[in-house]
């Protein structure tokens, strides 16, 4: 597994959130229940593609998770959704498929990251990008994790 490195700008999440913890994980559902929301969204979509966006709450608790879209020029908030800024951030990018999301993720940090001259970069976001027409389990998806070198000052 060898990661892509990019300078990734920062991006505004239009989206549908929820809180998860270990216990009530329905990334599945959540998407499902985004699509009520795409309408709304697609029209200031900046690029048409997908992000699943997680924002650390509590530590290791929980976390608030954005289904939606990167986003811009939007003057009010749609009832029901919510609008979040992913700042810039340096970043290590996998490549994978729907399917292969949490195996990816279980590799990236339990294997990849510790043996690698990075360290997650915790003030930034972790996230998912699928490109505009993902449609199946076999789609491509782009895995974002904001890094910086170990024993690099913050």
């Amino acid at each position: 597994m060898k990661p892509e490195f990019k300078n990734r700008k920062a991006i505004n999440v239009l989206g549908l959130m929820e809180y998860f913890t270990p216990d009530n994980e329905d990334y599945e559902g959540i998407w499902k229940r985004f699509m009520a929301y795409h309408g709304k969204i697609n029209n200031f979509s900046t690029d048409k593609a997908y992000y699943g966006v997680y924002f650390y709450t509590d530590g290791e608790k929980g976390l608030d998770y954005i289904a939606g879209m990167s986003v811009e020029g939007v003057d009010e908030v749609p009832e029901g959704l919510t609008l979040r800024e992913v700042p810039a951030a340096y970043c290590a990018v996998f490549e994978c498929t729907v399917k292969t999301i949490g195996q990816t993720y279980d590799n990236v940090f339990k294997n990849w990251l510790p043996a690698s001259k990075y360290e997650q970069e915790n003030s930034r976001q972790t996230f998912e990008r699928y490109p505009p027409d993902t449609k199946t389990g076999d789609d491509v998806v782009l895995i974002y994790v904001p890094v910086r070198k170990k024993n690099e000052v913050q």
